[in-house]
């Protein structure tokens, strides 16, 4: 960072270059045309060729009027000034973004045809007849491992992908013949992100018949394999962060809690194989060849050739090869004698990507990539400038205005994807971010030693116990480092508001990407006081929010709609409940969406999973204080919940849980219950008075129906609102107990075209002949009942 006279010099403006409106038109022709294709993908014909016809007439008109009518117009209007750089830049800028919206849509439109064609020998195959080579590391979900599989005819590769759901693992280069069935691509994102990786379907197995390991391997492969094995990411989350790090492999590590920590404290990206990693290696090889005396045509060749080895070493992330790619542009640069330039070689990079594959403008990974590169590029060094003007040393304002340019770029995508958002990473990332380059450094380092000591023991016929242990000793360094890197991200995960779960706003683009806009065209002088405020405003209207609604928060009862599930939020002040957590991470966009940053308790009524299915998603998206279970159901609690730190507190009829001025009274089960059972659901009465006239008194009855509801609903009595028992079905309710209860507003939980037929129209009927107002979550999103003098005041997100 230049300085003159103490004072620290703003950096010149970057050049945007004409080709990167080649990269825009690309993206934004390619996406249009391959979204339409994945909504058409059961149509006869998925590629829309009238609309591939329109943006490539489109495209080339745009190419056409700039080159030749602008062109003319500068001529008109300046005369001898034709052709000034103001003129020139737009004529070139329209040129190029004609030009790559006419190409990207043309080729999307062969790209979707050759998915079509695939679908179709995909259709016709035989599954048991068929060979299939298994691509790329497998993944583990909750439903057990997935690779991606390629059909093989007679040996020869046919481009008919498929994702494999199989019941353990199989690594890369595997041939397999099973016994299972195609199934087409469903609805969702995760469907549309392996319909744009040129995936037809899911090859559901049910036996795998024969498989040869390695079957294909490539040297480089076998070269993997042996590092893998080495690694050994499977021996616990040092390791696994290792062969993340170093491999690309975060099979193991994505499993690991450590990663929840990384990703809380925004870290994830030093693990993926990025620009950084290839960086460090260009300057290890650097190093040598320069000690060697090679000329700069050879040195950029060896640069070149290693790192794409490396990129195939690491699985070919679309991050790491467009890394490469920009700096085989960067090389040929210079050795043509012209200067490098960092925007215009993103720019023809993720050209020649999306072009060379258009799915991949859907891909988060390349999204990412792309955005923080353009960003660190434009950006960074005038934010570096920023933060220097606050008198922070270079040796922070440089690594701190990488990670806050990052974000400021990534934000926007992630946020809508992920749901929350980390406070904390411009902090964990000075801090963990040089652990992890040492690891990175150590760990190549170590990693080739122990391939070398590999292939001399198998030469030497050397016992592999033996191996083994020299190459546990050759880790020890980076497996130092890796524990390092473990512990300080759980120490920064472990900080109160680490990280929020936040729900997009819609404007968030609007305003990030505008900002960004609004900074590179001004480009003004930085002082201490300016940059001071622009940081200190927004953080003080984020702590005032976050008080505001983790201390003031209003008093309140909200029925969250959570599809087919319950979920209800008490609050007041600063004491938060929620009764049963949903079925999915619903309930943690839920409580986003409602300014919920901690819990006191949740209340789990019995143990249907449409009740308690979402709590680890709520554990591990916040604080909780303790889980709230009927007598004796604590002893059936499920598995997937035996290791939660929280107590596990049970009570029974007659006791009384406080939420601030909320006073909720357990009324049902009587006796002991295993609460695997509707009508073991634990019931409140939950009453409010604050003494100042407002007042609302409630009953939850989680699944309990119409026979349990007669057995507690003269204890309860008139109350002003009745959430309804088991999504609204048909016994739910029955009149006597409406009579006692004479409710005047009742909620029921229900998703959005559920298979039960919930609400049912029965209970519906009996509801509003009760004289109560009927209100469903699938009709109007959250319903939130607050306490009031006159009545409860009920605001939802479609009516009043």
């Amino acid at each position: 960072m230049a300085m003159r006279g103490g004072v620290v010099e703003k950096p010149v403006r970057p050049y945007i270059p004409p080709t990167a409106f080649l990269a825009i038109g690309s993206c934004a022709s390619a996406a249009c045309v391959m979204q339409i294709g994945w909504t058409r993908r059961a149509q006869v014909t998925v590629a829309p060729w009238g609309t591939i016809g329109a943006l490539v007439v489109l495209g080339c008109a745009l190419a056409l009027f700039a080159w030749r009518f602008i062109a003319r117009w500068e001529g008109t209007a300046h005369g001898d000034d034709a052709g000034s750089f103001p003129g020139r830049y737009v004529r070139l800028s329209l040129v190029f973004a004609g030009v790559g919206c006419a190409v990207a849509a043309a080729i999307s439109g062969v790209e979707l045809a050759g998915w079509e064609h695939r679908l179709h020998m995909a259709g016709s195959a035989s599954v048991s007849a068929w060979q299939f080579v298994t691509i790329g590391d497998p993944s583990l979900g909750e439903y057990g491992a997935s690779s991606t599989v390629e059909l093989v005819d007679s040996g020869i590769p046919t481009g008919v992908r498929l994702r494999a759901t199989m019941g353990r693992t199989i690594e890369s280069g595997a041939a397999l013949r099973v016994v299972g069935h195609i199934e087409r691509l469903e609805e969702g994102d995760w469907a549309r992100g392996r319909f744009m990786r040129g995936e037809v379907g899911v090859l559901d197995v049910a036996t795998v018949l024969e498989m040869e390991e390695n079957a294909s391997s490539s040297p480089v492969a076998v070269a993997r394999t042996v590092a893998l094995s080495i690694l050994d990411s499977a021996c616990g989350p040092s390791r696994a962060l290792l062969a993340g790090t170093v491999c690309g492999r975060v099979t193991e590590l994505a499993r690991e809690d450590a990663y929840d920590a990384f990703s809380r404290c925004g870290l994830t990206h030093l693990v993926a194989v990025s620009g950084s990693h290839l960086a460090y290696i260009s300057a290890m090889l650097e190093m040598l060849l320069r000690r060697l005396r090679c000329g700069r045509a050879a040195k950029s060749a060896a640069l070149l050739v290693v790192m794409a080895l490396y990129v195939m070493f690491t699985g070919g992330a679309p991050s790491a090869l467009r890394s490469v790619s920009m700096v085989g542009l960067a090389t040929a640069a210079i050795l043509g004698g012209r200067r490098s330039h960092a925007p215009s070689a993103l720019a023809l990079t993720v050209t020649a990507l999306v072009w060379l594959n258009p799915g991949v403008v859907y891909d988060l990974g390349f999204q990412l990539s792309a955005l923080s590169v353009l960003f660190i590029g434009v950006l960074g060094r005038y934010v570096s400038y920023a933060l220097a003007c606050l008198r922070l040393p270079t040796a922070i304002a440089e690594p701190l205005s990488l990670s806050l340019v990052a974000q400021w770029a990534t934000l926007p995508v992630t946020l809508p994807v992920f749901g929350e958002v980390s406070l904390i990473a411009p902090l964990a990332n000075l801090v963990v971010g040089p652990v992890m380059t040492g690891l990175l450094m150590a760990g190549l380092g170590a990693t080739a030693v122990g391939e070398v000591v590999y292939g001399v023991g198998v030469l030497a016929d050397v016992p592999e116990a033996l191996i083994a242990r020299v190459a546990d000793a050759v880790l020890w360094l980076p497996d130092a480092l890796a524990q390092l890197a473990i512990f300080l991200a759980r120490l920064f995960a472990a900080v109160p508001f680490a990280s929020m779960t936040v729900v997009a706003p819609w404007w968030l683009p609007v305003l990030a990407y505008g900002a960004a806009i609004v900074v590179y065209v001004r480009w003004r002088d930085a002082s201490a006081r300016r940059v001071s405020c622009i940081i200190g405003l927004p953080a003080l209207l984020l702590v005032a929010h976050i008080l505001r609604w983790s201390m003031y928060a209003p008093a309140q009862v909200a029925i969250l709609d959570v599809g087919q599930a319950d979920a209800i939020l008490i609050r007041d002040g600063s004491r938060t409940m929620l009764v049963d957590a949903g079925v999915d991470n619903a309930v943690v966009e839920a409580l986003a969406r409602n300014n919920v940053y901690a819990l006191d308790a949740v209340v789990v009524t019995h143990w249907d999973r449409d009740h308690w299915d979402g709590l680890p998603d709520v554990l591990d998206a916040m604080p909780v204080g303790q889980i709230v279970v009927a007598c004796g159901a604590s002893a059936h609690a499920p598995s997937e919940l035996s290791s939660v730190s929280q107590e596990i507190v049970e009570v029974q009829v007659g006791d009384v849980i406080r939420v601030g001025e909320f006073a909720c009274r357990v009324v049902w089960p009587q006796g002991l219950v295993s609460g695997e059972e509707n009508a073991d659901s634990l019931c409140l009465d939950v009453s409010y008075g604050n003494g100042e006239g407002a007042s609302l008194d409630m009953l939850l009855t989680g699944d309990t129906e119409q026979d349990e509801l007669a057995e507690y609903a003269d204890e309860v009595g008139d109350i002003d609102v009745l959430k309804v028992g088991h999504h609204g079905s048909e016994i739910a309710v029955a009149e006597k107990p409406l009579e006692l209860l004479d409710p005047e507003l009742a909620v029921a939980s229900a998703g959005e075209g559920n298979s039960y037929g919930h609400p049912d129209p029965v209970c519906v009927s009996l509801l509003e002949r009760a004289g109560a107002r009927f209100l469903c979550t699938k009709d109007v999103g959250d319903v939130i009942i607050r306490p009031g003098k006159t009545g409860p005041v009920v605001k939802t997100q479609g009516i009043q």
